[in-house]
């Protein structure tokens, strides 16, 4: 997969929920004039990415259209349009938060999903009966696939978001009983959970968690679920070594790329590559060059470069673990929890 980010501006950032938001500080810096990604820079995006054989298979799996918040960006349906090029598996992550069906913002989504694009949402209970949950009513109508993304600092939390989407799914006039089981079964585990072992580690929670699926495919709707703890982001951009709701745990990041594979890259609008499985991970400072600025073949170099200063990068943090000194930055320039 290939997240793009379409959009640097968010209309969430450091407010409710999005306190800690750990794309806005890398973001931000980025000159006012460069917040939205162009129609021509995506251009020039695809016809490189069709040269690069990695690269493409990855356009291929899917490519997601995020940010910031990318129904902001006024060019994001032609910016749709462009990188459909690549493949039909084209999806736009949106915060959902839109005053009404009237917004321009929720218009351009509207384009989008007609074209057969597929609009995802994170759930912010701050928002959700007064914009999020009208919204989500006309999205289904327009759509017949879904992912969810719930943000929690406390497992009650989650269990509390799970409840939300339960009483919603239940309100439709279109059945949707495949979705409600998967969440019925979340919140029976969650409460099961809470009621055994309410201060639970993140090994227990996902051990008690394990086999559940969060992904399913039946009544010609296809609907999934990403659960995303929270975490605290510093001044500087930096998000903390342990979850929120499991302070006492470090929470890594397996790194596909020293162990020779590539998942998942995103590129920033200003065509910075971040070779990273967390979207929100700028931070990790071996690139793979700058998709607007370098040819295929320099880009290419850079991924060789970069990955071994990622391999020495994730076993120096290792070590750091192991000997107590988790948390410390290494001269690779890879976040300390990526291993």
């Amino acid at each position: 997969m290939i997240n793009i980010f379409a959009e640097a501006n968010c209309n969430r950032y450091v407010r409710d929920e999005c306190q800690y938001c750990h794309v806005y500080e890398p973001l931000m810096q980025i000159p006012k004039s460069d917040w939205h990604l162009m129609p021509e820079q995506a251009q020039i995006m695809v016809d490189k990415i069709l040269q690069m054989e990695v690269f493409r298979e990855l356009a291929k799996r899917e490519i997601n259209l995020t940010g910031g918040e990318p129904s902001q960006n006024p060019h994001i349906v032609e910016i749709f349009k462009i990188f459909r090029k690549l493949t039909p598996n084209v999806r736009i992550h949106t915060n959902l938060d839109i005053s009404s069906a009237a917004s321009p913002r929720w218009q351009r989504l509207v384009d989008i999903m007609k074209m057969l694009g597929r609009v995802d949402f994170t759930l912010y209970p701050t928002v959700w009966e007064s914009r999020q949950k009208p919204l989500l009513k006309e999205i289904l109508e327009l759509q017949d696939e879904l992912i969810v993304n719930m943000i929690f600092e406390k497992v009650p939390d989650l269990l509390s978001q799970i409840e939300t989407l339960i009483a919603f799914f239940e309100e439709q006039e279109k059945k949707f009983e495949s979705v409600l089981s998967l969440l019925g079964t979340y919140r029976k585990k969650l409460e099961n959970l809470l009621r055994e072992n309410p201060e639970c580690d993140e090994g227990a929670f996902l051990k008690y968690m394990e086999g559940t699926d969060n992904y399913i495919c039946t009544d010609n709707f296809t609907f999934g679920l990403n659960m995303i703890p929270g975490f605290y982001v510093d001044k500087n951009g930096e998000r903390a070594m342990n979850a929120q709701p499991f302070p006492k745990d470090i929470n890594f990041l397996e790194c596909t790329i020293p162990r020779g594979t590539i998942e998942i890259i995103t590129v920033q609008q200003t065509g910075e590559i971040t070779p990273c499985c967390d979207v929100g991970n700028l931070k990790c400072k071996p690139k793979f060059g700058n998709l607007l600025n370098d040819s295929p073949g320099e880009i290419m170099n850079q991924v060789e470069v970069s990955r071994e200063k990622m391999v020495s990068g994730a076993i120096k943090n290792r070590q750091n673990i192991n000997s107590g000194k988790a948390g410390e930055r290494v001269e690779e320039g890879i976040p300390p929890y990526c291993v």
